[in-house]
């Protein structure tokens, strides 16, 4: 039986992949010098850039170290050693009792009590009782040429506080020992460290009266140091022992540092003082300064 497949005779048989052989693979093209040179200059950059980034991290590293082992800032020094607690009221009562015991005569014995409050003034009448102070008014010293008469300046005593330094004698005079320059400047400097104390802890107080002790007999006029919380604002700023001695002196003792201190504050703020009715039945405190003090 014949093939019905097969072919006639002669017919060439063609081959399965019509395609040209395959050429023999040769060696790339070598570089040009130009792209040898480029290729060079970047690895060299990028060696440059890995070395920088070490660096900064080796840096960082040290820092970190640094901060973790060095010993913590020294905190800031505290403005007193002692100071009060509690509301506005017991912190100025609490002042008036810590300040004024440390005050004492040659004889070691305390030369005043220390009585705090809103500014008021005993009315005449036993039956009046106390009339607040509605106004402190404060007369300029003209004797510099620097100001007015009417140059009065009027503080609202809202914000006033009044300490009273009385002494067990009469009229808080006080008992022993005799009156002197020496016995004032001391008085002066407990009327600082007053000031100082309530300034610095009770924030709502704007100036402060300390009334001194009388004289014996009445023959001098009472005096006050009148101080305005930013008269004292470098003093505030720093520890309490740089503006007065850590030790409180005694009459007589105090250091030609700390008088120059307590005379450079309080001896431009003695006053002698007096009181007026005003229209609506309270009183105004009026200051006249003590020239020369």
């Amino acid at each position: 039986m014949s093939d019905l497949t097969a072919e006639p005779e002669g017919t060439a048989r063609p081959s399965f992949i019509e395609a040209e052989p395959a050429q023999p693979v040769g060696r790339p093209a070598e570089a040009s010098r130009s792209d040898r040179a480029r290729g060079r200059g970047y690895r060299s950059r990028f060696v440059l850039i890995y070395a920088a980034l070490a660096v900064i991290g080796v840096a960082g590293l040290v820092a970190l170290g640094a901060l973790v082992t060095r010993p913590d800032a020294a905190p800031a020094p505290r403005w007193s050693t002692w100071q009060p607690t509690g509301s506005d009221s017991a912190k100025a009562k609490q002042i008036a009792d810590h300040v004024s015991t440390a005050y004492r005569g040659p004889n070691g014995q305390q030369l005043t009590t220390a009585l705090v409050g809103p500014p008021t003034v005993s009315a005449a009448s036993t039956a009046g009782g106390d009339i607040p102070v509605r106004a402190i008014a404060v007369r300029p010293d003209t004797s510099t040429g620097k100001k007015e008469e009417s140059d009065i300046a009027i503080i609202n005593a809202q914000n006033s506080l009044m300490f009273l330094l009385c002494g067990l004698g009469q009229n808080c005079s006080i008992i022993g020992g005799k009156p002197s320059t020496e016995r004032h400047a001391l008085l002066r400097r407990e009327a600082l460290e007053l000031a100082l104390y309530t300034f610095k802890y009770v924030p709502g107080v704007d100036s402060i009266s300390v009334f001194l002790p009388p004289a014996k007999g009445g023959v001098a006029k009472p005096t006050s140091v009148f101080v305005r919380r930013g008269d004292l604002r470098a003093e505030l700023s720093r520890p309490l022992t740089r503006t007065v001695g850590p030790k409180t002196p005694t009459v007589g003792k105090m250091t030609k540092p700390e008088l120059a201190t307590v005379n450079r504050i309080t001896s431009p703020r003695l006053f002698t003082y007096e009181y007026q009715q005003a229209q609506d039945g309270s009183a105004v405190l009026v200051y006249d300064p003590v020239i020369g003090a």
